[in-house]
């Protein structure tokens, strides 16, 4: 993909057909570690859920206008561990996740990396501890991988359950894997990250264009 004769993205992609594949299939055991907290659809559309409650704004959502496309749900009392942040996510406007929403859905989620600039949780949907959120970061993706498990039904779906969690951060870089579930606990799809810490300045500047010289695009 080229925007103002800079290159910004190279794709690659191996596309299958999952009503065809064949091959040995096994169950491996495998669950989330520390597990997510339970959820109650019919409350959670209300905001009344028990353990779930709407992140009404996410920090920085002007800048992060990607953000604003969707209701997110994150734990009541905070994340489980500063490394990893849950959430339930469902589309403002009504509309159903279907498979063709897996790549926007991955890249979707409560930042780990403000949660340890903060110090306290930024994400604690407790009145007591949610704070005025600053965001104040650009997170340039350098590489962005999608495995898709299990395909969405056709009418699609209306809540998905994503939970990011980051390895190590480190010299203004880190990683993250991603883990998207559908209601039944199945696993649609996994991702991995591999992005940058930049201050947020840093995407608004004017950048230079491919022939400039001492030109980055970072």
């Amino acid at each position: 993909m080229s925007q103002e004769g800079r290159e910004e993205v190279v794709g690659y992609i191996t596309n299958s057909n999952f009503q065809t594949e064949e091959g040995v299939s096994f169950r491996t055991g495998y669950s989330l570690h520390p597990p997510a907290l339970p959820v109650d659809f019919s409350k959670l559309k209300d905001d009344k859920d028990e353990h779930w409650a709407r992140e009404s704004q996410m920090p920085f959502a002007d800048f992060r206008k990607a953000s604003q496309k969707v209701k997110l749900f994150l734990p009541r009392k905070g994340q489980a561990m500063r490394s990893l942040a849950d959430e339930w996510l469902c589309f403002v406007n009504g509309e159903k996740f279907t498979n063709t929403s897996l790549g926007y859905i991955a890249d979707m989620f409560p930042q780990v990396v403000e949660g340890y600039q903060d110090g306290d949780d930024p994400f604690d949907m407790r009145p007591s501890k949610n704070k005025n959120k600053m965001g104040r970061n650009w997170y340039p993706t350098l590489l962005l991988n999608l495995d898709v498990k299990k395909p969405l039904p056709e009418e699609g779906v209306e809540f998905l359950f994503v939970r990011v969690r980051s390895k190590q951060i480190k010299n203004g870089r880190f990683d993250l894997e991603v883990i998207v579930m559908d209601a039944e606990g199945d696993i649609i799809a996994l991702s991995n990250h591999i992005n940058l810490v930049l201050d947020s300045t840093r995407n608004l500047a004017k950048r230079r264009k491919s022939g400039d010289e001492d030109g980055s695009k970072l």
